[in-house]
């Protein structure tokens, strides 16, 4: 013996007329899907997060871009160290230059110290440049050259 399945829409009521529904209820109670409330909720919390992850990607990329110009600082004054050391030593002498536009590199010989022939000259450079949020930002590396 079949059982007959119950209507979906109720037989007092016509088909034509619209059902209506309030916000947080379904137009027909235990129908499948989500109620206009649990999607502004679900949207408000997707929107959140992906807030979040966009903050964390623009901290990301500065300091990715601070981390890029203190290599190339460091690198610019590697490289005026290493010229320095192969000048004679009598021909070493303080000075400045601009080996990239953004970038400033400063040296300093001071006179040197000890007794001829084992007298040390501390040589310095530094490089300065500006980092991404636009603040002064310097590189320094020492060194000692003998005679």
């Amino acid at each position: 013996m079949m059982r007959a399945h119950p209507p979906l829409i109720p037989p007092t009521s016509p088909r034509s007329a619209p059902v209506r529904a309030g916000l947080g209820q379904r137009a027909i109670p235990g129908a499948p899907g989500f109620t206009m409330m649990e999607l502004l909720v679900a949207v408000a919390v997707v929107s959140l997060v992906l807030l979040g992850i966009v903050g964390v990607f623009l901290v990301s990329y500065t300091n990715v871009d601070h981390g890029g110009r203190v290599s190339r600082a460091t690198t610019y004054a590697h490289q005026k160290m290493e010229e320095l050391r192969n000048t004679s030593f009598g021909l070493l002498a303080s000075g400045n230059d601009v080996p990239e536009t953004a970038f400033t590199r400063t040296w300093s010989v001071p006179p040197p110290t000890g007794a001829a022939p084992a007298r040390i000259a501390t040589v310095q450079v530094d490089v300065s440049f500006l980092n991404p949020t636009g603040r002064p930002a310097t590189v320094q590396i020492q060194s000692q050259i003998a005679e």
